[in-house]
């Protein structure tokens, strides 16, 4: 479970380092579709490891009370 945690932690990382990357696209006067699908991407991206990592710290939680 511990390994799990650090993966979801790390993966978090990269995809928060590639949204905030990607967040300047947004800000071009002519911003193309595919530009759109990558800043989109990578925040849906990096919800889906923020929710991992905050059930996944509940459930450890749990087994060591």
């Amino acid at each position: 479970m511990n390994k799990l945690m650090a993966m979801l932690i790390l993966g978090l990382g990269v995809s928060g380092a590639a949204f905030i990357l990607s967040v300047p696209l947004l800000f071009k006067s002519n911003a193309e579709h595919f530009e759109l699908v990558v800043v989109v991407g990578s925040a849906v991206v990096f919800g889906i490891f923020a929710v991992a990592c905050l059930v996944l710290r509940k459930r450890l939680n749990r087994l060591t009370n």
